[in-house]
């Protein structure tokens, strides 16, 4: 029920600018698209609601508004549009049923005739949100939901319980370099792996001239989007990374986490959260990590879920059978290199480290490849150990090997697993060199780390 009507409307007028100006105003502010833009077109026209998961700051709210913008210049009526923040206190005081009074009153005083397309952003920030969806979707009216929220862990688990087959996820992460470098100013071709084989020194040459500046500051200061609205001010990186300290990792597990999951002692997991940023990509056994927190096992395992639903670390299993993966060592990545890079207070990018920051960016990077394409992410080792094995039938190792001379010793374990596995080819990451080489049957393919980092 609204117990204040005018304040009610004048609020979501405020909030629901298009329906009086036809614009925008955050969209204008950010016309580049994110890839993942395409997808959530495309899903427009589809029944089922559509949930948007990645961190916080990543741009999920940008996303959102383009869409809505893209709807209206596709002549969709502006007053057909509804959004809304479920983190946003300001109509609690108006109305005591958040979501239906919201809902209900732009069906009966604001929308008009055909579809309708209502936005929740941080749906996982209000109690019951999928009971609302349920009941409006199987009244099969003409809406479409898109919602989006930080905690993937709660939305999901939600949404599978009670919305099975009603929802499609979509994750979004930190900036892919490609993606990066638009923001930068650069625009370069898309290419694939197998276009990169055709490729020679000269066009190589070519992307890094124009690609170059920026892979550097990528190393530094990561894909969160905002980076680009203060990197030109004074003392931007001090700046920077006491932003990204406060907005993502301090939210997510002091709000976020410590309040959909009742955590008594969520420095506990801004420990875990630290550990693993000081040993990313690094094997580790669970009682490692143990060290610092004192947990029991249940409990430790327990809060590293809550990191990884959170979006903050990546855990990746070793490639092997069910019993022994659940045994083995796992190896934890940063799921941003500037997140990484805040934490530990490392303002420069410097010899000792570059090799863990490129082998995590390698891996993040192939782990979000993965989760959009369906397939699987291992380390693999026995005697020897590569990084990364990604695919499901057909395996593709990827050994990372960020240093100036590439020697003979360095292959062994690509070769190994090649031989072992019955596979043909490999991926040798390197700091700059090129090139494509027969060893036996096998073949490996050496790509400087910044050109795999543009491949699509």
């Amino acid at each position: 029920m609204i117990k204040d009507v005018v304040g009610f409307r004048n609020e979501l007028d405020k909030i629901n600018e298009w329906w009086i100006t036809k614009r925008v105003k955050e969209a204008e502010s950010f016309p580049e698209k994110r890839d993942v833009f395409q997808v959530v077109k495309d899903e427009l026209e589809t029944r089922r609601s559509l949930i948007i998961l990645g961190p916080r700051r990543v741009g999920k709210s940008v996303l959102v508004k383009q869409t809505i913008e893209f709807l209206i210049k596709n002549r969709v009526d502006p007053r057909n549009i509804l959004y809304y923040s479920l983190d946003d206190p300001t109509l609690f005081t108006y109305c005591d049923s958040l979501i239906k009074d919201i809902f209900d009153y732009f069906l009966e005083n604001i929308a008009g005739e055909g579809k309708k397309y209502v936005f929740f952003d941080e749906a996982h920030s209000y109690k019951n949100w999928y009971k609302w969806i349920k009941s409006y979707y199987d009244k099969r009216l003409d809406v479409k939901f898109v919602l989006s929220g930080s905690s993937s862990l709660a939305l999901q688990k939600d949404a599978n319980r009670h919305l099975r087959g009603r929802t499609l996820e979509i994750e979004m992460y930190p900036l892919s370099f490609r993606e990066f470098l638009k923001l930068y100013g650069v625009k370069i071709e898309k290419f694939g792996l197998e276009a990169i084989r055709e490729f020679d020194e000269f066009k190589i040459k070519g992307i890094w001239n124009k690609a170059g500046d920026a892979f550097k500051e990528y190393l530094l200061v990561g894909g969160f989007p905002e980076w680009f609205e203060i990197r030109k001010e004074e003392n931007p990186l001090d700046k920077w990374f006491k932003r990204l300290i406060n907005d993502v990792p301090k939210k997510a597990i002091y709000e976020d986490i410590a309040n959909l999951f009742g955590i008594k002692s969520p420095k506990l997991l801004e420990l875990i959260f630290t550990f693993i940023a000081a040993n990313q990509s690094k094997v580790m056994a669970y009682e490692t990590i143990n060290d610092v927190v004192k947990l029991d096992r249940g409990t430790l395992i327990n809060y590293l879920n809550f990191l990884k639903n959170s979006y903050l670390i990546v855990e990746i299993l070793k490639f092997a059978g069910v019993k022994e993966q659940m045994k083995a060592k796992k190896k934890f990545l940063v799921i941003d290199q500037g997140l990484r890079n805040a934490v530990l207070k490392d303002y420069e990018v410097k010899e000792d480290n570059i090799g863990f920051i490129i082998e995590n960016l390698i891996g993040t990077k192939l782990f979000c490849y993965s989760k959009q394409n369906g397939k699987n992410l291992f380390y693999w080792k026995n005697s020897n150990e590569v990084d990364f094995v990604i695919g499901r039938k057909e395996l593709l190792p990827v050994e990372v090997k960020y240093k100036n001379r590439i020697e003979k010793k360095d292959l062994k374990s690509l070769l190994v697993f090649l031989e072992k596995l019955n596979c043909k080819k490999g991926l040798l990451i390197t700091k700059d060199l090129f090139k494509k080489e027969e060893i036996g049957k096998k073949e490996i393919l050496f790509i400087p780390a910044w050109l795999f980092l543009l491949i699509c």
